[in-house]
């Protein structure tokens, strides 16, 4: 009986240490680096890029700064309650094994080597932008080239901007900048373009181009850049002239912002069309759809009261005509109906949207070209308003991370599911937690990242 009794006591100890033991190698698999995650942190002197390990259970660790040499964009004092803000999408791009971002107060891009086993970058050089506040990056393959790609970056200038009404408004940068007819050639539109270069990715090598097109300021300059699926057309994003910080933006103050189409060939640019509509303005982020080069499905903020259901319009080109085909809220709530930025996951089925004055990431399901709303879900822990920013998804579509950019100076961490998203906790980075709470210390720009 002691020999029985001792069989089965071994028996249940070898199912403990195996119980033991696959927890353990649960928890080791759910720390194992998976990837790496950059931003940049665009303050008020220099630029710096943040790398994160980026672990398999979606967690953040191991921080580490880069310095670009060259400036951030922010300025605390600047537009009067703005503290300097200004928006983008596409700051930071990886191609191969090199790391560009934009330094939007140095009007330079810098390129970086990327060690994809680390994660680490070395700086290799800054090149001049082209124009005035390098926002956005896009790329796209050389036709017949393994290594040889087409780089465009978007130039924005400035934001001018109308804040408040009544007694109260104000116009910045001044009154007699809006006593101009915006709408005519000036000067400065030389500097809003966006501004075509060569990049070599076995090289490293950014060589500028030449200019593709400039903008007058009636409609602002660009927010995104962003080529088509299939690379034949490119799209560019305006801000116009937001009137914000009140409750009803008025049509005699906003200007509407714009969504270019370009058809691209061979470093080319041709068949120039636009979309724009009066009482919509602030358009940011957009994403193409993830075939073909007809659908785009774009993020715009600033809206009139009667178009405040136009928070993310869906744009249908036929390559003559740019048309809107559908429109769409973020949230059932009317009150906190805005939206700014946009991601599209890796099989193109859910686009994400964050919203910079309410923290919502909102999901919509895309099908066929065409977009439902999905649900809503707020940012918790710090998440002061005005503070949400750019967007990435994990390869795997499990994670979306949400930049903090503009107050909480963090990266916020959601759990994806299948109607949406569910929060689940925030990285306040270390890098510039002194800075914490002042609106517009850093303007945090981009987020790009890649799997191991």
């Amino acid at each position: 009986m002691k020999i029985k009794y001792l069989f089965i006591g071994t028996i249940v100890a070898v199912a403990t240490l195996s119980i033991i033991s696959c927890k353990k190698n649960s928890d080791d698999n759910n720390k194992r680096v998976a990837g790496y995650l950059y931003t940049t942190t665009n303050g008020e002197s220099t630029n710096q890029v943040i790398r994160f390990s980026r672990l398999a259970d979606g967690s953040l660790t191991e921080e580490k700064s880069f310095s670009t040499n060259s400036n951030g964009g922010a300025n605390v004092a600047a537009g009067g309650d703005a503290h300097g803000d200004f928006d983008a999408q596409g700051a930071v791009q990886i191609i191969g094994n090199y790391l560009l971002n934009v330094n939007a107060g140095g009007n330079q891009v810098s390129v970086f080597s990327l060690n994809r086993a680390t994660g680490d970058i070395t700086l290799k050089n800054n090149i001049s932008s082209g124009g005035t506040r390098p926002v956005s990056i896009a790329y796209q393959k050389k036709t017949g080239s393994a290594d040889e790609y087409w780089v465009v970056v978007g130039n924005q200038w400035n934001n001018p901007n109308i804040q408040k009404d009544g007694a109260n408004i104000q116009r910045f940068p001044n009154n007699a900048f809006y006593q101009q007819d915006l709408s005519l050639a000036d000067g400065t539109d030389n500097e809003r373009n966006i501004t075509l270069f060569s990049f070599n990715a076995t090289t490293g090598a950014l060589t500028l181009s030449k200019q593709l097109d400039k903008y007058v300021r009636q409609n602002g300059g660009p927010t995104t850049v962003s080529f088509s699926a299939d690379g034949t057309k490119l799209a560019v994003s305006t801000w116009g002239i937001a009137h914000f910080a009140t409750d009803a933006p008025l049509l005699t103050e906003q200007r509407p912002s714009r969504v270019y189409v370009y058809n691209f060939a061979n470093g080319e640019v041709s068949g120039k069309r636009f979309f724009e509509e009066a009482g919509i303005s602030g358009t940011i982020g957009f994403n193409w759809d993830k075939t073909g080069s007809s659908k785009m499905y774009v993020s715009n903020f600033n809206l009139i009261p009667t178009k405040i259901q136009n928070s993310v319009t869906v744009l249908s080109d036929n390559g003559t005509v740019l048309s809107k085909a559908a429109n769409f809220s973020v949230t059932n709530a009317s009150a906190i109906n805005e939206a700014c930025w946009t991601v599209l996951n890796s099989t193109g089925d859910k686009l994400y949207v964050a919203s910079f004055q309410t923290n919502l990431v909102s999901t919509f399901n895309v099908s066929g070209g065409a977009l439902t709303f999905g649900s809503s879900e707020a940012r918790v822990d710090l998440a002061p308003k005005g503070d949400s920013k750019d967007l990435w998804q994990s390869p795997d579509n499990k994670y979306l991370y949400n930049l903090g950019s503009f107050q909480s100076f963090s990266i916020n961490i959601f759990d994806v599911n299948g109607s949406g998203t569910k929060y689940r906790s925030q990285t306040v980075l270390s890098t510039t937690a002194a800075g914490k709470g002042i609106a517009g210390k850093y303007n945090f720009l981009g987020l790009a990242g890649f799997d191991l």
